[in-house]
């Protein structure tokens, strides 16, 4: 998947109708809040979205597909919100932090991440009435497209001789470590002054990281 079919994606998603988004917004809303995946009703996304429960199943089939696709919704805007933030950066180490900054801004519960990982797991992928997965919904093409945005954004960093590191591999797993030890530390960190702490820890501990293997 490359960047103008994520793009693509996206606008298909701005274009979605009104009362679907609505709907999308709504089962985040709750999420987010701390609700319980599993024991969300349609009726309480339906008076939350302000439509009526028989007109979420004009857009769904069941339940399940409707929070499915929220979450997939809540995530593909998400990637949105970062890509406009990297895009606004100049350098990689300022885009390093646009990403941390996004996920202080837009932090949740650690339990809320594991549900929301579980109820995907567990769902599994949309199914089209021909039988097959549907492209946009499969979480292997999200994957797909964070790896080669990734492996572009990394090159970047090399290319500005911040590290010698050429293995996409490792790069890439000291990256995605360290933004998730960002999350760890963030827990119980509310002050601005201790997340600037924590994002220059961070930041500084991957670049040294991606020159670790300079001399092996």
């Amino acid at each position: 998947m490359n960047n103008e079919e994520l793009y693509g994606y996206i606008r298909e998603m701005e274009n979605l109708p009104e009362k679907e988004v609505r709907i999308y917004i709504a089962v985040a809303d709750l999420i987010k809040e701390g609700k319980n995946i599993n024991d969300l009703k349609v009726s309480e996304i339906s008076n939350r979205a302000g439509i009526g429960k028989g007109t979420t199943y004009e857009y769904f089939q069941s339940k399940e597909e409707m929070i499915f696709k929220a979450i997939h919704y809540y995530l593909l805007e998400s990637t949105k919100d970062v890509l406009v933030r990297m895009m606004a950066a100049a350098s990689f180490k300022d885009k390093f932090y646009s990403i941390m900054d996004y996920i202080w801004d837009n932090r949740l519960k650690e339990s809320t991440l594991q549900s929301m990982v579980r109820f995907v797991r567990n769902v599994g992928p949309v199914i089209n009435e021909g039988g097959e997965i549907e492209d946009k919904y499969d979480p292997c093409t999200a994957v797909k497209f964070i790896e080669s945005f990734l492996k572009t954004y990394l090159d970047s960093g090399y290319e500005e001789g911040l590290f010698c590191e050429t293995e996409n591999t490792f790069r890439k797993n000291v990256l995605c470590s360290q933004l998730l030890l960002f999350l760890f530390l963030m827990q119980d960190i509310r002050e601005n002054e201790r997340k600037e702490e924590i994002e220059d820890y961070v930041y500084n501990g991957m670049i040294t990281m991606l020159n670790s293997r300079k001399n092996g």
